[in-house]
């Protein structure tokens, strides 16, 4: 049997209404089927394509492959091709939001776009990770709504670096 333990589900039959209410508001909505509505919703879970314009449907290098997010230095960086770049940023790689917010200022491979350079300076120069409290709702009627802790990873310290650059291009 499946486990729905999860925090997000209040055991299986939370689950299967859950899912009942989205096929039933789907079919009201749209008009078409359940199974053609879940279809649409999984649709939207698929990986984006694109990650701040930079088209992430190449396939990654050797260079990425074999490269540790944690040892990221800036020479490294540098040498990364930009899709393989965008994709570490996007993973949440400090040094690597702080590199291709650099190549957006400088305009370095990509068009210059300060307004993409300040929201990657912000993204690396912010604190990140830990647990958050989210509130999850209801699920069924008779229940109730509930906090629930959500750890989002290890805790990374926002680079110094980026805060300067950001400064300097506000």
């Amino acid at each position: 049997m499946a486990d729905y333990s999860s925090p997000c589900f209040e055991g299986e039959r939370g689950f299967v209404h859950l899912i009942r209410g989205y096929a039933k508001n789907w079919t009201r909505l749209l008009g078409v089927t359940p199974l053609l509505g879940t279809a649409i919703a999984l649709a939207a879970c698929a990986a984006p394509s694109s990650y701040m314009g930079i088209d992430l449907t190449t396939s990654p290098s050797a260079a990425t492959a074999s490269h540790s997010p944690s040892l990221s230095t800036a020479t490294d960086l540098a040498a990364l091709p930009l899709p393989d770049l965008a994709r570490m940023a996007q993973g949440g790689d400090k040094h690597a939001q702080l590199e291709l917010g650099i190549r957006f200022e400088e305009g370095r491979g990509v068009e210059r776009d300060l307004d993409r350079a300040r929201k990657l300076y912000r993204l690396a120069a912010s604190d990140s990770g830990g647990r958050i409290w989210v509130y999850s709702p209801p699920v069924g009627n008779g229940t109730k709504g509930r906090v629930i802790p959500v750890d989002t990873g290890s805790k990374q310290v926002g680079l110094a670096a980026a805060r300067v650059r950001l400064r300097a291009v506000e």
